[in-house]
């Protein structure tokens, strides 16, 4: 005679743990797609957007200017810029003018402004992300224009009256940077960017009793804050 099984086989029991078994895994799947979803959109927020933004910061000549008497502290600087963005590149135009003076050092003639004025298409991509906060990198490159204000002066010598004549000048100019931008609300987002550009000037100076003409390497460096407005499709 066999011994008897110590565990009998039930039906219903078994549909039961097979049911059970069936809905846990379910819900595991469920859980698992939900939370791929949630990082899909997290990760990718907006596949395609456009971006228009109100510029205002400094911006700071570097020293090598204050050879030429330019007053090298930073001064503020104001602007504006339009994005179309895929995923997390994006490019556009922007706009971006400064000031600051140079000095004649010549007693009652007044120290002139110069007003620079660029005209720049910039290009970004991310490079990281820690929740709503991005960090972008960004380059760009255009036309720079530096106008005198005023741009003729009356030289007072003793002699005769000296005219000088402070013509426009135009060069192209290229720069890099990074960035951090955060969404606020309702599709407005706030940023923070520093970037350092380069531009080549045509200068002339005393050395001794000639004067020395060069094509010479110049630059500057910007700090901006960001006030944007962006939409997505």
């Amino acid at each position: 005679m066999s011994p008897r099984p110590t565990h009998a086989w039930r039906p219903q029991a078994a549909r039961s743990a097979l049911v059970a078994l069936l809905l846990s895994s379910s819900l595991v799947l469920a859980a698992a797609a939900s939370a791929a979803e949630a990082f899909s959109r997290e990760a990718v927020p907006r596949v395609r957007w456009v971006a228009v933004s109100l510029l205002g910061g400094t911006a700071q000549p570097v020293s090598r200017l204050a050879d030429y008497q330019w007053d090298v502290h930073p001064h503020a600087g104001w602007g504006a810029q339009a994005l179309v963005g895929l995923g997390g590149w994006s490019v556009g135009p922007r706009y971006w003018r400064s000031g600051t003076t140079q000095a004649l050092g010549i007693s009652g003639t007044p120290d002139p402004r110069v007003h620079s004025t660029s005209y720049e298409l910039v290009a970004r991509t991310r490079v990281a992300r820690w929740r709503t906060v991005e960090c972008v990198a960004l380059a760009s490159g255009g036309r720079l224009a530096i106008r005198y204000q005023p741009d003729r002066l009356t030289l007072v010598t003793g002699g005769s009256p000296i005219e000088l004549a402070l013509g426009p000048v135009d060069s192209w100019i290229a720069g890099a940077g990074l960035a951090l931008h955060a969404p606020v609300a309702g599709g407005w987002t706030v940023g923070m960017e520093t970037e350092r550009r380069v531009y080549a000037l045509d200068t002339a100076h005393r050395s001794g009793t000639a004067v020395t003409y060069a094509h010479e390497t110049f630059g500057d460096w910007h700090m901006r804050f960001e006030l944007g407005r962006a939409w997505g499709w």
